[in-house]
């Protein structure tokens, strides 16, 4: 009897194990589901979507997106990683697919996962009101290292992808600032400092491009390598001399073990869609940055955001170890 159980478990593993290469090539032969580990109307939403619907056309099926909100995005990650991995059950991540990690909310980051493609980014910037007294970065870092704590930036809470980049330059600079916590995150910011109610804030491109085309703040620095294609008059911290970059960049995770074959294809089609025009339009109008960048370049870039992460929690106190 036990001899009979072992030969069928036998069989059925093989009969898995040789399904997989029919299974890959005939992929996707239904809808793929998408989980967003955020509510609708946020960011990593509004970017989902419109991608989404260009990746439709060159996959040849339905992508069903479904909203899981929870832990920013700890609940998704979570459920991703449990799926089946057949490429059907995909989701975006941001760069809390590290912090979440360092921070002890769950015990996973992304090496859980096959790492399909890394399609956008938005990096911080420190934005000050139009008629603010400092002109440059420098002129900003000078005035707080002559006066520590005395000078407001608005920021999103403690552990946020924004904040950490503010506080990257406090390391950095060896200054100090009197950060103004936001709970509900990083969108308050541009309009705190129009107003006057803080010296500046600490947001990415995106959120403050509405009162930037309106006249009203003005960027210091933002924190990315390259100038951001919709600010082309806003100067990078790096050309003003500050080794300051913190991406808040977007990944779309399958899950461990989704056959190389699967996630080529899907790479091939999420690179299309934000390539295709209306993706690019949308984009360069919010004011977020494009990316196109394969596994083996999405996972390099997440190992080198894994030990940055790690550190600057740890020198913020801030890392725990997940259980």
């Amino acid at each position: 009897m036990k001899l009979k159980k072992a030969v069928a478990a036998a069989a059925v593993c093989l009969a898995v194990l040789f399904a997989v290469p029919a299974l890959a090539a005939d992929f996707p032969a239904r809808p793929v589901t998408y989980i967003i580990g955020w509510a609708t109307g946020g960011g990593s939403d509004l970017v989902s979507r419109v991608l989404c619907a260009e990746a439709e056309k060159h996959l040849g099926q339905p992508i069903v997106i479904v909203n899981k909100p929870g832990g920013s995005g700890a609940k998704a990650y979570v459920e991703i990683s449990q799926a089946r991995p057949d490429g059907y059950t995909i989701g975006n991540t941001t760069g809390t697919i590290s912090t979440h990690k360092f921070m002890g909310v769950i015990p996973i980051g992304h090496e859980a996962f096959e790492v399909v493609i890394t399609f956008n980014s938005d990096p911080g910037g420190l934005w000050v009101k139009k008629d603010a007294p400092w002109k440059t970065l420098k002129e900003f870092v000078e005035d707080a290292r002559k006066r520590p704590g005395e000078i407001t930036v608005a920021a999103s809470n403690p552990g946020s992808i924004t904040r950490l980049g503010l506080q990257l330059l406090e390391l950095k600079e060896n200054v100090k600032f009197k950060i103004a916590s936001q709970s509900g995150g990083e969108s308050a910011g541009p309009s705190l400092v129009a107003g006057g109610h803080v010296d500046a804030c600490q947001a990415a491109p995106v959120t403050a491009k509405s009162l930037y085309d309106a006249g009203e703040i003005r960027p210091l620095g933002i924190m990315s390598e390259t100038r951001v294609e919709a600010f082309p008059d806003a100067p990078t911290c790096m050309e003003q001399g500050y080794d300051v970059v913190m991406h808040n960049a977007r990944q779309i995770l399958a899950p461990k073990g989704t056959p190389k074959e699967v996630v080529d294809k899907l790479y091939a089609a999420f690179k299309a869609a934000a390539e295709s025009e209306t993706f690019k339009k949308f984009m360069n109008e919010s004011g977020s940055m494009i990316l196109t960048w394969d596994q083996k370049q999405s996972t390099e870039f997440l190992e080198k955001q894994d030990a940055q992460f790690k550190e600057l929690l740890q020198q913020v106190g801030l890392y725990k170890e997940a259980k």
